[in-house]
């Protein structure tokens, strides 16, 4: 079945008016007076291939959605979805900042069409039973974290988070959210998927919760938004989330071997064998450590913390979850997270290495991608010094300021 004009125009009226398009703001792009505009919206004007492609590149849409009828006109606004999901959102603060963030990914993706990029996410989904219990949801987890450090050739050092998934077209932010939500995950068919961090968290923290939400990507992107909060945190989707998180970003080998470099994690006594080079007899011994010499201590979690850029606790329970500590260990370390913390920011502070995803990286990600892929676009000729200045103001930044970098 063909699609009508007057269907093509009411697309075209519901996209501009989701994004906040005035038809005069339509028309000038495209070189056109309003009233053509809202001809074509009322299906009394043809509208050419070049227009829709324009006009699909200026709502942020792909150019099938309007010329195929079994597109939905009605599309869920994923923050409309998200305020739904999680009561703790009802902040006006907090929905003012969200919203501006959906009008940057939807902005950005438009961008990135224009300029060549995918606009496909380009991870695979993995489609898993329901886990029946944590220890399911826990292995389900891991199992996905280490077919995806695979996937993704990272062997077995500490993974370079805002570009693993910067690669994977997955757009990131950081938002400032009420204190018991840690993280958000958006899916829609207008920017592709995004995840959004808090803000007000640590860097370790709020790393973790951006590869907590990836695991939510890949393992349950059917909803259009799906908040990490207190209320949720015992649901088995959000544990084995958990488990993901923890096992991408301290992969065991990883782990084993950090502690390998430390002398520990060995065991305290051991078998070692050898071949003799003469008559090929076996060689056998027993190798004992010194009394207490493979304890692991607090100081030992906290290098391994900072190795693998993530919080002491986190640190604590992957080392519970691989069982290279007993639960009396592992609450015992706990005990000590003050002095473990303190003990990290002495070796920090006679460190010259800087941490590598910093609060002011993962705050201003997305406006950085957004700049970068306005100011290619008008450099091609893409778009117009209009459009170029629009941005720039969506971003906070003046005219003057925007004008001077595209020159």
């Amino acid at each position: 079945m063909l699609i009508t004009l007057e269907q093509i125009g009411q697309r075209l009226r519901w996209a501009r008016e989701s994004r906040q398009i005035t038809q005069e703001t339509a028309g000038a792009a495209l070189g056109l007076q309003r009233s053509a505009i809202s001809l074509m919206e009322s299906g009394q004007r043809q509208v050419s291939t070049l227009e829709l492609t324009h006009l699909a590149d200026l709502y942020g849409r792909p150019v099938e959605w309007f010329v195929s009828p079994n597109s939905p006109v009605e599309q869920e606004d994923p923050v409309v979805a998200l305020f739904r999901a999680e009561p703790g959102l009802q902040s006006e603060v907090v929905q003012k900042q969200a919203r501006r963030c959906l009008h940057l990914l939807r902005e950005g993706a438009s961008l990135r069409r224009l300029t060549g990029g995918r606009a496909a996410v380009s991870l695979p989904r993995y489609e898993l039973p329901s886990p029946r219990s944590v220890g399911q949801a826990i292995a389900q987890g891991q199992l996905v974290a280490e077919q995806e450090r695979r996937r993704l050739d990272l062997g077995q050092a500490p993974v370079k988070l805002p570009e693993t998934l910067a690669h994977q077209n997955i757009w990131t932010a950081a938002l400032p959210l009420p204190d018991e939500i840690s993280g958000l995950f958006l899916s829609s068919p207008d920017f592709g998927m995004a995840i959004l961090a808090n803000r007000t968290q640590a860097p370790v923290r709020r790393r973790f919760s951006f590869a907590h939400e990836h695991g939510h990507a890949l393992m349950d992107r059917d909803e259009p938004a799906t908040v990490t909060s207190a209320h949720n945190a015992k649901t088995r989707t959000e544990q084995r989330a958990n488990a993901f998180a923890a096992a991408f970003l301290m992969p065991e080998e990883g782990v084993r071997d950090f502690l390998h470099n430390l002398g520990k994690g060995r065991g305290s006594r051991r078998e070692e064998a050898a071949v003799d080079a003469v008559t090929e007899e076996g060689i056998q011994g027993q190798l004992r450590s010194p009394a207490r010499s493979q304890n692991v201590t607090y100081a030992d979690v906290a290098l391994l913390a900072w190795h693998f850029e993530v919080s002491y606790t986190a640190a604590v329970w992957r080392l519970r979850g691989l069982n290279l500590v007993s639960q009396e260990q592992a609450q015992t370390l706990l005990d000590h997270t003050e002095e473990a913390n303190r003990y990290l920011r002495t070796v920090k502070a006679f460190s010259d290495v800087e941490d590598s995803e910093d609060k002011a990286h993962w705050d201003h990600e997305l406006d950085w991608q957004i700049l970068s892929l306005a100011l290619e676009a008008w450099w091609r000729g893409e778009i117009s010094q209009g459009r170029l200045l629009e941005v720039g103001r969506l971003l906070d930044i003046d005219d003057e300021t925007i004008l001077d970098l595209a020159d």
